[in-house]
């Protein structure tokens, strides 16, 4: 697995050093301060790393690759990096700004499409109807409660409208193949925020206050030996967005550097 380590911008001449400082708590066989054994070796490297802003590849102050346990590098990777200061490194701001403006233009057309209809009743108003009276949970899709939350106009008239803004290559969500009265329940800025970084890399970031988040995990506190015994608040959720806008928030000096780790 890939992870990218933050360190403070006076790091920069000593990167090495504070890689190692920083990944040294979530060591294996013992070493390491916390509980977990998250890896046995790593490498710096940029592989699956950090992609440059154009016109700064020549950049000095961007980290390369260190050589692998035989001596060798692997092969560039054009216009990637191991690491660099945050304002080197390209987020993709116009890839962002796709998937949030698709997001948002999907918000806008369920809105319009409700304005035009009574207001449908959420699917699991019919699913728990159905539980209620009996049904059980695989058969519901035959039912006659789903048949009536189908049959709702908003929800019929949706039909009608999604195949045109399907954009699975965006996300899965905009497949549209369930039920659409979710996109009303979060304010225009929400459901943005949630679909805003879809198009971007999933990314493993052991934060500059010592917290490992590696999706799908709990975040681990370099500091404390296990979650039961810290008492501290995470940077921020587990979530792909907000690993992302934690990045995306960093000072400009502040260094990026991809590890790739044996677990």
């Amino acid at each position: 697995m890939s992870i990218t380590v933050c360190l403070p911008g006076s790091a920069a001449k000593r990167v090495d050093e504070a890689v190692a400082e920083a990944m040294a708590p979530f060591a294996s066989d013992g070493v390491g301060a916390v509980e977990r054994d998250v890896w046995d070796s790593y490498r710096i490297c940029g592989s699956v790393g950090l992609p440059v802003l154009a016109g700064h590849e020549g950049d000095l102050r961007l980290v390369a690759d260190r050589p692998r346990w035989d001596g060798s590098l692997e092969p560039a990777v054009p216009g990637g990096c191991a690491g660099g200061p945050r304002g080197l490194i390209d987020f993709r701001d116009v890839l962002r700004a796709e998937a949030a403006g698709h997001a948002g233009r999907v918000w806008d057309r369920w809105q319009e499409v409700v304005s035009r209809h009574l207001a449908p009743d959420d699917e699991s108003v019919f699913f728990y109807r159905y539980l209620a009276a009996g049904g059980a949970r695989d058969s519901y899709e035959t039912s006659r409660e789903a048949a009536d939350y189908r049959a709702q106009p908003a929800v019929r008239a949706w039909v009608d409208v999604a195949p045109r803004l399907a954009r699975p290559d965006i996300a899965d969500h905009f497949s549209f193949d369930w039920d659409p009265v979710g996109i009303g329940r979060r304010s225009r800025e929400e459901y943005v925020a949630t679909y805003e970084f879809s198009l971007l890399p999933l990314r493993n970031v052991l934060t500059l206050s010592g917290w490992w988040y590696e999706l799908g995990d709990p975040p681990l506190h370099g500091a404390c030996h296990g979650p039961l015994e810290c008492v501290h608040e995470p940077n921020f959720g587990m979530e792909h967005p907000e690993v992302q806008s934690y990045l995306i928030a960093l000072p400009a000096d502040t260094l990026l550097v991809n590890v790739h780790c044996h677990v």
